[in-house]
């Protein structure tokens, strides 16, 4: 029968189609695929695929049924952590973040992420729960994490995002030397968006520090980078209205060009 075979390609296909947020479509196709498919690693995969989309849809049955399926295969820990993990993701885009945190450390402590083979899901799991950890202002346990993460990889697939957190972390917690540090490695990372928010938190640190001329300097370096959809550029020009200001009222006569 033509087209009988499930290749890694349509699944790749698929998996990206997801990853740029296109649900419906990924799931329409990867329960297609599922009418196909007899091998039961290809199947895994796009039960997995089918778990993704469905979560972020919030089409529970669908959800369900693949999670069922995926039980009767050798490995159903290490797929209902991986259903755990994608629910958590959807909860973090959907802004219910403590209930995020709470299935990302279900599944940390559950037997699956300590395995060797299971190290690049316990790292992203840490980062994820910094991430949650600071959007719940809980600061101090979020460098925890971020730590955590660190200690598996140094420098892991979401490094450039941890040390944008860790920032963010350390100017809430007013250790804005630090601040800096971690916002100022970002820069030569080779994500432009990230760079530019970088550079918001590095002029944020040095207004804090009373180091007027340099926070200027770096706004100065931002206005030229925008728009920036990772900035809201109302809080730049607050920034560089209340450095002048400061300018200002420190010497009246000597007012900065």
């Amino acid at each position: 029968m033509p087209n009988s075979v499930v290749t890694e390609e349509e699944i790749e296909a698929a998996l990206n189609l997801s990853a740029h947020h296109e649900f419906k479509t990924s799931l329409d196709i990867f329960q297609e695929m599922l009418t196909r498919a007899r091998d039961p690693n290809i199947r895994m995969k796009i039960l997995l695929g089918i778990v993704t989309c469905s979560t972020w849809l919030s089409i529970d049955p669908i959800r369900e049924n693949a999670i069922l399926e995926l039980k009767q295969y050798s490995d159903c820990e290490g797929s209902n952590a991986f259903a755990v993990m994608a629910q958590a993701r959807a909860y973090i885009d959907f802004g219910r973040t403590q209930e995020a945190l709470d299935l990302i450390n279900e599944n940390l402590r559950g037997e699956v992420l300590q395995r060797d083979d299971f190290r690049d899901w316990r790292y992203e799991h840490l980062f994820l729960k910094g991430h949650c950890l600071v959007q719940l202002e809980r600061y101090d346990d979020a460098l925890c994490a971020f730590d955590a993460a660190n200690g598996i990889y140094l420098e892991g697939d979401f490094e450039t995002d941890l040390l944008i957190e860790r920032s963010n972390c350390l100017l809430a917690l007013n250790r804005y030397g630090e601040a800096y540090d971690a916002a100022n490695q970002v820069l030569n990372r080779g994500d432009e968006e990230m760079a530019t928010l970088a550079m918001q938190y590095m002029a944020e640190c040095r207004m804090w520090q009373s180091r007027i001329p340099e926070a200027l300097e770096l706004y100065a370096a931002i206005q030229k980078r925008l728009p920036c959809r990772l900035i809201q550029e109302e809080r730049i020009h607050t920034g560089i209205k209340n450095a002048v200001t400061y300018l200002e009222k420190r010497d009246p006569k000597g007012k900065p060009s």
